[in-house]
C-alpha cells in the first residue's frame, strides 16, 4: 500500500502522508516516499512549492513505535551513511523551490522536526506540537538540528525535557508556523503562499534559499563577503533581466526559472 501520496495542484506538488491509522507515523516507506518526491520536484514542470500534509485530522505524530511496525526510523544499519530521516532533511534542503508544511493536525515528535525543517508551515489552531521523547526514554536528536535553527535554545530545552506540547498560537509566537487558521481556512492559507511564491522569481528563490542555508552555519564576516560574491552572480541571471525589464515597461514579468 502506498504510504505517500503524490498529486500536482495548480503550482504545488502537494504530499499526503496516509497513515491515518497509525496517526501517520514515519517509517521506512514514508520517509523515502517523502524524499524521492520531494527530490523530484522541477521548476521546468511547473512546480513551484512542494506541499506536505498527513491524512485525516494529524499532521505525524513522529517515528512509528508501535511492536509491529515496519522500517522504524531508529534502526542502524553500518552500511549505510545517514539515517533516513536525515537523507529527508537533506532532501528538502536541496530542493529547488519552497518547502511547506501544511500541519492540519497535531505534529509530535519527528513530525515536529519535519514542521521545523519546511520552509514555511501553516497550521490549524488546535494543533498541538511537542517532543514527548523524553517520556520514552529518548531524546529528540533526529530533530534538534532543525529544533535549533527554528526556536530559542532555552524554549527547546524546556520543551525537550518537559515533553510539555506547545499550542499553535504558542508555536506561531516562537516562529514555529508562519500563519495559524481555523481548519476551514487552512487550504485558502496554503493556496495563497504557494500563489505568492508563483508570483516571484523561482531562480531568484533557489540561489536565495541556498545562500540562506549556507550562511545558517557561517560567522557574520564570512556571510557578508558571501552575499557580496553572490549578488552579482544573481543579477546576470535571466529572471534577473526579465524583472527589471518588467519593472521598468510596468509589467508582471515572465519567469524562465534561469
Amino acid at each position: 500500500m502506498q504510504e505517500v501520496h503524490q498529486e500536482h495542484r495548480g503550482a504545488a506538488m502537494w504530499l499526503t502522508i496516509d497513515r491515518e491509522q497509525r496517526r501517520n507515523a514515519l517509517n521506512e516507506s514514508v520517509l523515502r516516499g517523502l524524499r524521492e518526491s520531494v527530490a523530484s520536484a522541477r521548476i521546468e514542470d511547473g512546480v513551484r512549492a512542494v506541499v506536505i500534509t498527513g491524512a485525516g485530522r494529524t499532521f505525524c505524530a513522529g517515528g512509528d513505535l508501535k511492536p509491529d511496525a515496519k522500517g522504524d526510523p531508529f534502526r542502524v544499519d553500518p552500511a549505510e551513511v545517514d539515517n533516513p530521516v536525515v537523507e529527508l532533511f537533506r532532501a528538502i534542503v536541496d530542493c529547488p523551490v519552497p518547502v511547506i508544511a501544511r500541519v492540519n493536525g497535531h505534529a509530535l515528535a519527528g513530525g515536529f522536526g519535519l514542521v521545523c525543517a519546511c520552509d514555511f508551515a501553516v497550521a490549524v489552531d488546535n494543533a498541538r506540537f511537542g517532543t514527548p521523547e523524553s517520556r520514552i526514554g529518548l531524546f529528540p536528536m533526529m530533530i534538534l538540528p532543525w529544533l535549533l535553527r527554528t526556536i530559542s535554545r532555552r524554549k527547546v530545552l524546556e520543551i525537550c525535557v518537559t515533553g510539555e506540547p506547545i499550542t499553535a498560537a504558542e508555536a506561531l509566537a516562537h516562529g514555529v508556523v508562519n500563519h495559524v487558521v481555523s481548519a476551514e481556512k487552512l487550504d485558502e492559507k496554503v493556496e495563497q503562499l504557494v500563489a505568492s511564491i508563483a508570483a516571484s522569481s523561482p531562480t531568484a528563490i533557489r540561489i536565495g534559499r541556498r545562500a540562506l542555508a549556507t550562511m545558517d552555519a557561517l560567522p557574520l564576516g564570512v556571510c557578508l563577503e558571501y552575499a557580496q560574491r553572490v549578488l552579482p552572480q544573481m543579477a546576470q541571471t535571466e529572471d534577473a533581466r526579465e524583472g527589471f525589464r518588467a519593472f521598468n515597461e510596468k509589467r508582471a514579468p515572465v519567469w524562465t526559472g534561469r
